[in-house]
């Protein structure tokens, strides 16, 4: 049914939009003018019909008006006739003859006006009667010339009048009729009239249909394909770069539906190829997290029943970082392209492989036992880690692994991947080169973070609480100062010690919020004790690595010094020997900084980190405080003896104070008095207090 309307359209199509659009108004102005000029045609034609018709009636009205004027002059001078005197006779006959003449012109210009056919029959008989009354006017003019004037006035009454009465009779009935006539012209002519505006109506709403259907063609050809366009133009934003817009017609809506075609193949390639980039690592070509996540779910999807185990292996290169720092991106760009091709060649075409991040890479394998999972992670080791020469320099690839079982330890990829992230970084922790995940570990970082939030609240809340544990001079035997610890009242979880919460606030960044606390709280018991008249001691506050590279840290700390009007020389800060050497910048500084502001400083945990003399002699410090680890059952070991008595031989070389740290038992104590230490720290002396007990004990120890 709609076949013959689609074929004009398609017809349509094929020309351009302008050309459509040109063809309708031309069209459209072709049958304006044509119906104007058809009613101006028309117009003219009943305007001459009109002017005919009246100018018809008017001649007739003439002549007749002439003929009765003329034939009742005629009978008035025929009784002049009848008077004797020659004179009046013979003015008579000249007036008649005029008369006679004007009757003459006047039947002329009717017979003129009058077409042929029954109008000019009927003026033959007005002639006829004319011819009547002229014989019978002609025996009147004869019996007068013979002076018959008798027979003159007889023949004049008789035959002569009634021949003028028949004669003027016809003229008026000629008359009637041509009114008649007239009228009936002017009835055909109204109703002709009456056609032609029917006509010109019908013809107006045939060129109004006649333009709608133009227009409606025109549009439909356009606002179709536009529509198409529109719609298509929506499922390309919606990234449906395979859509087509039908193009079925060459002209400027062809045109445009196939640039947006066009447009949507370039997008989608584009798009693809951005996929694809973003999938692979460029450095390496190995597939990024994204890729290796959905390809690790394929792996595990099709593995067949009887083989439904997989361990995922996380592998980290170690010191990527430095070796990044010391021999350039180039070095540690060697480096990973070497772990991604031992990665390769061990896995290709059995397992799910990519580069994470950074130096982090992941393999995903199947097992048919999970002991299997932990002799593949030492293969792999034993496969990545190799040397490697760079510009003639030889670089060692180690690497840290974390493990992962599934469905043990998860369901899908996305979270055995996180579980041996996990493991990857507690195998870096605890210095192994595999962990297997433990469920456990992950409580205790959920814990970490709960705790982490609770930080906050608790360093606004003051649920802080300052320790302190004091340090006597083994010459004198007094007590010279008190390392301030803090402690942690958690409303639901009570007592929290410093290991539960300082290492992952120092990894978290929150050690500074705790460190400007515990160094409000220790320039406020210092000066606490000042105006209570006690004797004075100084308090140590343990610093952070963040804490010495604060550059803010000394002008801080000298206001709140001005502040409680506290002797700079009464606080000592300490950082660990391990803090100076991992600070990413130098601290020397800073360190300086503190110290010209009259503050004491001391290195904790001496001995654990890899300092160098050359070094710790460039540090503004003044006292060394010997880690625990070279105190602990000193007695009983020559060697740790010996290593102790050169410890306190590098502090006393530097000119530092040295003090043994958690000395336990009298025999470590002898010990620590003989190898030459200068101050005790540790239980045989005190547990650390808060500081009403301190004072009490203080006061017990006289």
């Amino acid at each position: 049914m709609n076949a013959p309307a689609a074929a004009p359209v398609g017809l349509t199509r094929r020309w351009l939009i302008r050309t459509r659009l040109g063809l309708a108004f031309g069209l459209m102005l072709l049958l304006l003018l044509a119906l104007a000029a058809l009613s101006v045609y028309r117009l003219k034609d009943m305007s001459d019909a009109v002017n005919q018709i009246v100018d018809e009636q008017a001649a007739i009205r003439d002549s007749v008006n002439e003929i009765n004027r003329s034939a009742e002059a005629v009978a008035r001078k025929l009784l002049v006739l009848m008077n004797p005197d020659p004179d009046l006779q013979a003015a008579a006959y000249l007036e008649i003859a005029a008369a006679n003449g004007r009757l003459d012109d006047a039947m002329q210009r009717l017979a003129l006006v009058l077409p042929p056919g029954p109008r000019s029959e009927r003026l033959g008989e007005v002639k006829g009667q004319l011819d009547d009354y002229r014989r019978s006017f002609q025996g009147v003019r004869e019996h007068i010339e013979r002076g018959d004037f008798d027979s003159a006035r007889s023949l004049l009454s008789s035959d002569t009048e009634a021949a003028l009465s028949l004669f003027i009779g016809a003229i008026h009935q000629l008359a009637a009729s041509e009114d008649r006539a007239g009228t009936a012209k002017a009835r055909e002519l109204r109703e002709q009239i009456d056609a032609d505006r029917t006509g010109v109506l019908a013809l107006c709403m045939a060129a109004l249909v006649a333009g709608a259907l133009l227009a409606v063609g025109v549009t439909r050809s356009i606002v179709g394909p536009l529509k198409r366009a529109e719609d298509g133009a929506e499922l390309i934003a919606q990234g449906q770069y395979g859509h087509r817009i039908e193009v079925d017609s060459n002209d400027e809506l062809g045109h445009m539906a196939q640039a947006m075609n066009t447009m949507a193949e370039a997008v989608g390639e584009r798009e693809a190829e951005l996929r694809r980039l973003a999938d692979v690592d460029l450095l390496t070509g190995l597939p990024q997290r994204s890729r290796f996540i959905a390809d690790g779910d394929r792996l595990l999807a099709g593995l067949p029943e009887g083989e439904r185990l997989a361990v995922l292996i996380c592998i980290d290169v170690d010191r990527l970082k430095a070796v990044n720092s010391v021999l350039g991106f180039d070095a540690g760009d060697a480096l990973l392209r070497g772990a991604a091709a031992k990665l390769s060649t061990l896995f290709e075409g059995v397992a799910a492989y990519g580069r994470l991040a950074g130096g982090t890479f992941a393999a995903l394998a199947p097992v048919l036992r999970l002991e299997h999972g932990t002799a593949l992670a030492v293969q792999l080791r034993a496969e990545v880690e190799h040397k490697l020469s760079w510009q003639g320099q030889a670089l060692d690839l180690s690497v840290s692994l974390g493990l992962a079982h599934w469905p043990e330890h998860a369901a899908d990829t996305e979270t055995l991947l996180r579980r041996a992230e996990q493991a990857m970084f507690e195998a870096k922790r605890l210095r192994q080169p595999v962990a297997v995940y433990n469920p456990s570990t992950e409580a205790s970082r959920a814990l970490h973070l709960s705790l982490l939030s609770d930080l906050a609240t608790a360093i606004e809340q003051d649920q802080l609480r300052q320790f302190l544990q004091p340090k006597r001079c083994l010459q004198s035997g007094r007590i010279v100062g008190a390392e301030a610890l803090v402690r942690w009242q958690h409303p639901q979880r009570g007592w929290l010690p410093p290991g539960d919460f300082i290492p992952f606030a120092e990894r978290s960044g929150r050690i500074r919020q705790v460190t400007d606390w515990m160094l409000a709280r220790a320039v406020r018991t210092l000066a606490e004790r000042e105006a209570a008249g006690l004797a004075p001691i100084s308090i140590a506050v343990n610093i952070s690595t963040l804490d010495i590279q604060d550059q803010s840290l000394p002008v801080r700390l000298a206001a709140l010094l001005a502040e409680y009007r506290v002797d700079p020389s009464q606080l000592q800060l300490e950082v660990t020997e391990t803090g100076l050497m991992s600070s990413g910048a130098d601290p020397i500084a800073v360190l300086h900084a503190l110290k010209s502001w009259g503050v004491k400083l001391a290195i904790d945990d001496f001995g654990t980190g890899q300092s160098s003399l050359a070094y710790l002699q460039h540090l503004p410090v003044d006292e060394l405080k010997i880690d625990r680890s070279f105190i602990q059952d000193v007695d009983r070991d020559a060697r740790r003896q010996a290593l102790l008595r050169s410890i306190v031989g590098v502090g006393k070389g530097l000119g530092l104070t040295v003090t043994a740290e958690g000395v336990e038992n009298q025999a470590e104590l002898a010990c620590v008095q003989a190898c030459g230490c200068d101050l005790l720290q540790g239980y045989l002396l005190a547990k650390p207090m808060d500081l009403p007990d301190l004072e009490r004990w203080l006061k017990a120890a006289g």
